[in-house]
């Protein structure tokens, strides 16, 4: 939505969802990875990539530790590369938050965490 309000309610609904349908949650984190990979590789425009990943750094700080392979897959393959995007300046702060998430949860990922922005570094 270009509504801000209407984004933010959503964001509540969404999240709440989330808490409570434990049975969705795969799906909706499934829902989120595949916006997002629309956007990184597809349309680079979609209203409410700030407000996903909001949602998804509480996610994140709630995954149990040690962290399945699927959500290291997805910093790597889907996180980091959202640094490529245009406009990564209207969500860089909610995006620079869910990887530290990952980092604090595995201090593991620390390296390819860097080693996968370089690779995305402008040369």
């Amino acid at each position: 939505s270009e509504d801000p309000r209407e984004r933010d309610f959503l964001k509540t609904v969404l999240h709440r969802i989330y808490g409570k349908f434990l049975g969705l949650r795969a799906f909706i984190r499934k829902q989120i990875n595949n916006i997002f990979l629309r956007f990184i590789y597809e349309t680079e425009h979609f209203n409410g990539i700030a407000e996903l990943l909001e949602i998804l750094g509480s996610i994140i700080n709630g995954f149990a530790l040690p962290l399945k392979s699927e959500h290291k897959q997805f910093l790597m393959k889907v996180l980091i590369p959202m640094h490529t995007a245009k406009g990564l300046a209207l969500f860089h702060a909610q995006l620079a938050y869910c990887v530290v998430q990952f980092m604090e949860k595995d201090s593991t990922l620390t390296e390819p965490v860097i080693r996968g922005l370089l690779k995305f570094w402008p040369k």
